[in-house]
């Protein structure tokens, strides 16, 4: 088994510690305010964090050229399991041979559907920027983790 960074951690406001190899694992506790369809203001600052955590594994791997990519890909895919999600939520970031893939758990097993936003509509854009950046992308079959992968 391939040893992985992980950060387990309820308070955004300290930086925190990472340490990367070929995994990198990011776990936190929603906030205790989290409302249905909304994210609690002490929750805001996840996307941004796990960006900047995205940044610097691939910065390390030698894969910067992926960064901006995966940075929103992860934005989304957090996003929405804020949003949508129940529970603890876990990211995972990995390199498979050819492809890196990203996971977000997020204990909701109700299955993420792209919308169909209006033009004046301010949200239901993730999972179409997703399908439309990723090589490919689903749900586990118990609907709590939704992936993605990058091709090299």
């Amino acid at each position: 088994m391939t040893p992985t960074a992980a950060i387990a951690r309820t308070d955004p406001s300290t930086a925190p510690h990472l340490s990367v190899c070929d995994g990198i694992e990011v776990s936190f506790a929603r906030a205790s305010d989290s409302e249905d369809d909304g994210i609690a203001e002490a929750d805001r600052v996840w996307p941004s964090h796990v960006r900047r955590i995205v940044r610097a594994g691939l910065r390390h791997w030698g894969r910067p050229d992926l960064a901006e990519s995966t940075e929103l890909l992860a934005t989304e895919l957090v996003t929405n399991a804020l949003r949508h999600g129940c529970g603890d939520i876990v990211v995972r970031l990995h390199l498979a041979a050819d492809r890196l893939r990203l996971d977000v758990q997020d204990g909701s097993h109700e299955s993420p559907l792209p919308r169909n936003a209006a033009p004046d509509d301010e949200d239901g854009r993730g999972l179409l920027l997703v399908t439309a950046i990723a090589d490919d992308w689903g749900v586990s079959p118990d609907g709590t983790t939704t992936w993605c992968t990058l091709p090299f």
